[in-house]
């Protein structure tokens, strides 16, 4: 399945600030065999991040909470707006389209570094795609490290990476090392004591004691989103002089809500008149395809009985995967405030995964692949802004075996 929803030149860019620690819980149940510390999600989900905006932007206009969970999303009288059709609920966003979330520092946006990125001390480098091998997918081509480069790196994990250093890895090329910004740069972890009370008797239950890990976010953290499709009658009600506080994630902490007056634009591929017949797909927000590496439209191809590649559409672009990067799975569920009970926890393909893919028609413009692919999202949800991808080049010299041919 594949959809696509692009965000209108209405865009309103919101920057979230902590002004305490914020806590978004994991997965896992604080029951859970083993679980003797609940981590905290980062980047916070988008679905809860967007709950607190929308907390906000109700109580501006003095919605009955009461009344709109059961189904009644009417505002009040000043604005007769229907507010669930406007902004949505828990499992929808009415008229609106997000993109995000998005980690910054110093107001400028990171994005996840790609899982094909390795490192060994200082040193970086670029997983390049080999010779055909047999394994449980079938006849592929798997990732490996070039054969000129000596044993020990490993994968980069909670890093993130500034727009030039995506810039530099989108041409094919590697970043700096100052380009690179590990989790500990960008906040600390605190671990919290708590236990279950019950309000009838004012005492605490027995056997009840749970630990969590908060989030301390360094001085020029921030995280970001973009919106499209707000009502003028709600936009009016965001103060863009000066920031309003909100209540977001687990415990309720203050976060500050700044309006920017500006979006930063993403790196992208520089303009050049040569094709684009390689290239990889980046996803910079988890994608959602119903629990499969790809989605619906790509069916795999096989040769000799065992599967070689992948091919489909995207965006009207006929396209082969032949190899993917793909790393853990990321989990996500939440609390439904509505229905008052955890929501159901989906898994997803996490940001940093890659694509390896050709174009099945050599023909198609350079120009065109990118107007078609590049910023746009794919698979499930897009209208949260799951499956954001940006468009690289694919830039290895290999000369092996493509589609049974040397």
């Amino acid at each position: 399945m594949v959809e696509q929803n692009t965000p209108t030149d209405t865009t309103i860019h919101f920057q979230l600030t902590a002004l305490d620690t914020w806590f978004f819980r994991e997965s896992r149940p604080h029951d859970a065999a083993g679980a003797s510390e609940l981590s905290s999600l980062f980047p916070p989900p988008v679905r809860t991040v967007a709950g607190a905006i929308r907390t906000f932007l109700g109580d501006s206009v003095n919605i009955d909470w009461q009344a709109y969970s059961k189904g009644n999303g009417s505002a009040h009288d000043e604005t007769g707006l229907d507010f669930k059709q406007a902004v949505g609920d828990s499992d929808t966003l009415g008229k609106l389209s997000i993109r995000g979330v998005w980690v910054t520092r110093a107001g400028k946006n990171l994005y996840p570094v790609p899982l094909y990125l390795m490192h060994k001390e200082k040193q970086l480098a670029r997983l390049q795609i080999g010779d055909r091998v047999s394994c449980d997918l079938g006849y592929v081509r798997l990732p490996e490290l070039p054969e000129s480069l000596e044993k020990g790196y490993k994968n980069i994990e909670q890093s993130w990476v500034t727009a030039k250093g995506m810039s530099r890895l989108l041409q094919g090329e590697l970043p700096d090392n100052t380009d690179i910004v590990s989790l500990e740069q960008l906040l600390q972890a605190e671990s919290r004591l708590g236990i279950s009370r019950d309000n009838s008797t004012r005492s605490v239950t027995d056997g009840q004691l749970y630990q969590t890990r908060h989030l301390r976010f360094k001085d020029d953290v921030a995280i970001a989103l973009n919106i499209s499709g707000l009502e003028q009658r709600l936009a009016a009600k965001l103060n863009s002089g000066q920031a309003d506080i909100i209540r977001l994630g687990g415990e309720g902490r203050m976060a500050a809500l700044n309006i920017l007056p500006d979006g930063e634009n993403m790196p992208g591929l520089k303009p050049d008149s040569q094709p684009l017949s390689k290239f990889i797909i980046h996803f910079i927000t988890a994608a959602d395809f119903d629990g499969q590496m790809f989605p619906d439209s790509f069916k795999a191809v096989a040769e000799n009985g065992q599967v070689i590649h992948w091919q489909g559409s995207l965006q009207g672009i006929e396209l082969i995967i032949e190899a993917a990067v793909i790393g853990k799975v990321h989990r996500e569920g939440g609390w439904d405030m509505k229905q008052h009970r955890p929501r159901a926890v989906k898994s997803y393909i996490p940001a940093g995964s890659a694509w390896f893919c050709r174009l099945a028609d050599p023909s198609v413009s350079r120009e065109t692949l990118i107007n078609a692919l590049h910023e746009t999202c794919i698979g499930r949800d897009t209208q949260w802004g799951r499956g954001q991808i940006l468009i690289g080049n694919w830039t290895d010299n290999y000369q092996g075996e493509i589609n049974g041919n040397k």
